[in-house]
C-alpha cells in the first residue's frame, strides 16, 4: 500500500473517540436545585457528559441520577489552565460540596506521521492545531499549521466562529472568518422534532454549498448514519454505526466513495473498550489504534499499520497523536 493512500485513509480516521452506557452532550442537560435534567423535561441525566465540536469528542465527566460522579473535566473562561477535581455528588446535599473545578480553554494536538529516512524508520511533524474554547466549551478559534518533509513551516490557516443560537438554545448558523476577519463561509444547522441535529450545511461566502451532511438516529435516538454530500450533492463518504447492549459504539462503517473511479472503499472499524468504559482500541483491516489517558482525558493516540504478509512482520507505526490542554 502505497503511501499517498495511506495519507487518504488516515484522513478519515476520528480524531477523539470516548463512550460509556449513555453519551450525553453537555449541551443537552441543565442544571436545577443541585441536579442535571434533560433539556425540555423533567427527566434526571445519567451517562457520560461529553463536549462535541464537530468531530471532537471531549468526555467532561459520569453523571448518575443527575448528580456527578467522580472527577470530573470543565471548561473554563480563556487563559485559564487546567485543573481537574473530584465531584462528591453521593446525594443531593453533596451536591453543594462540588471542589470548583476547571477545566481547558485550550486543546493543542500534534500530529506526526511515519517515514523513512536513510532507510530507517521515524515519524515526522505533520501538523499542529490549536482550539480556543469559551467557558460553555464552543469552539471559538482555530489555527492549523502544517510542515513539510523536512519539518519546515508551509502554511498556516486561522479560524474565528461566531455563533447565533434558537429561542430555545439550539445553534442555528456559525459565521467562520478567517485571520483578517474576513467573513468567508457560514454554517447552518436543522434539527429533527428530538432536537436532533439533522442537517448541517456549509456555504461559501457567495452563498454556494460547499458541503452538506445529514444525521439519522435509531429509536433510542442515538446517532446512526451520518452522510456527507459535496456541492454537487454527490456522496463524499458515510458512517454508520451500531452499538452493543451497554450503548457503547462497537462497530462503525466508514464508507469513501470516489466520483473519478466511481468505486466504494469500505473501513469498518471495530472498538475495545476497558473495565471503566473507556474505548482503548480501534482497529480494521489497516490499522489498529491505541488510546492513552490520564483519568478522563485523553492524552495520546497510537496508530500502528497492520502488515498481514508474514508472520514474521511486526506492526509497523503509522502515526501518532498527542493531545495538551491549557
Amino acid at each position: 500500500m502505497n503511501m499517498a493512500k495511506l495519507v487518504f485513509i488516515q484522513f478519515f480516521l476520528s480524531a477523539i473517540i470516548f463512550s460509556q452506557e449513555k453519551r450525553i452532550n453537555i449541551k443537552d442537560i441543565f442544571q436545577s436545585d443541585g441536579k442535571f435534567y434533560i433539556n425540555f423535561s423533567e427527566d434526571v441525566a445519567s451517562g457520560i457528559v461529553y463536549q462535541f465540536n464537530d468531530d471532537l469528542e471531549l468526555p467532561l465527566g459520569l453523571i448518575k441520577e443527575g448528580l456527578k460522579q467522580g472527577k470530573w473535566l470543565e471548561w473554563a473562561g480563556k487563559n485559564q489552565k487546567i485543573k481537574i477535581g473530584k465531584s462528591l455528588s453521593n446525594d443531593k446535599d453533596d451536591s453543594k460540596k462540588k471542589e470548583p473545578i476547571v477545566g481547558p480553554s485550550t486543546l493543542e494536538i500534534i500530529n506526526y506521521l511515519s517515514d523513512f529516512k536513510h532507510d530507517k524508520p521515524f515519524l515526522k511533524l505533520i501538523s499542529t492545531q490549536i482550539i480556543n474554547f469559551d467557558s460553555f466549551g464552543s469552539k471559538m478559534e482555530e489555527s492549523l499549521k502544517t510542515y513539510n518533509d523536512i519539518g519546515v513551516l508551509e502554511r498556516k490557516t486561522y479560524r474565528k466562529y461566531e455563533y447565533f443560537k434558537r429561542s430555545n438554545g439550539l445553534i442555528e448558523k456559525i459565521k467562520i472568518f478567517n485571520h483578517n476577519n474576513i467573513l468567508i463561509q457560514e454554517q447552518f444547522f436543522n434539527y429533527n422534532k428530538n432536537k436532533k441535529l439533522s442537517e448541517k450545511k456549509l456555504f461559501d461566502i457567495d452563498a454556494d454549498i460547499i458541503d452538506k451532511t445529514t444525521f439519522s438516529y435509531d429509536s433510542l435516538g442515538m446517532l446512526e448514519k451520518k452522510i456527507t454530500l459535496n456541492k454537487e450533492g454527490e456522496k463524499n463518504n458515510s458512517i454508520t454505526i451500531e452499538y452493543d447492549e451497554q450503548g457503547k459504539k462497537n462497530k462503525e462503517l466508514i464508507q469513501l466513495y470516489s466520483s473519478k473511479t466511481d468505486t466504494d472503499y469500505f473501513i469498518e472499524n471495530n472498538y475495545s473498550y476497558d473495565s471503566n468504559g473507556k474505548v482503548v482500541k480501534k482497529e480494521n483491516q489497516n490499522y489498529i489504534t491505541y488510546y492513552h489517558y490520564n483519568d478522563f482525558v485523553l492524552i495520546k493516540e497510537l496508530t500502528y499499520m497492520v502488515r498481514d504478509e508474514s508472520q514474521n512482520d511486526k506492526n509497523i507505526i503509522f502515526s501518532k497523536k498527542i493531545y495538551n490542554y491549557y
